[in-house]
């Protein structure tokens, strides 16, 4: 079964990079509902953690740790380029 998930344009945004990413990482497409699956696997072992800092803002630091996760292809992209190729994927 499936559903609508309503989310903010820059969380789409940031989906599709993230799809993007690890589709030029490991060559094939990660549909965004596998994706969606593998952070709620992150976010529920790590729920201890997260619980009481949810509603709190970011420190510098954690904004820079946070940064720091995204995936290094090798390959100098812009977000224009990934919104095209991810594109292509949906003709």
């Amino acid at each position: 079964m499936t559903t609508s998930v309503k989310m903010l344009e820059a969380d789409k945004h940031r989906l599709d990079r993230l799809q993007g990413e690890l589709m030029a990482k490991y060559g094939e497409r990660i549909p965004q509902q596998l994706l969606l699956s593998w952070v709620m696997d992150l976010a529920e072992a790590e729920r201890d953690r997260l619980g009481p800092d949810a509603f709190r803002p970011m420190t510098q630091r954690e904004l820079e740790r946070l940064h720091r996760l995204c995936v290094r292809t090798g390959k100098r992209s812009r977000e224009e380029d990934i919104d095209r190729d991810i594109a292509k994927t949906f003709r």
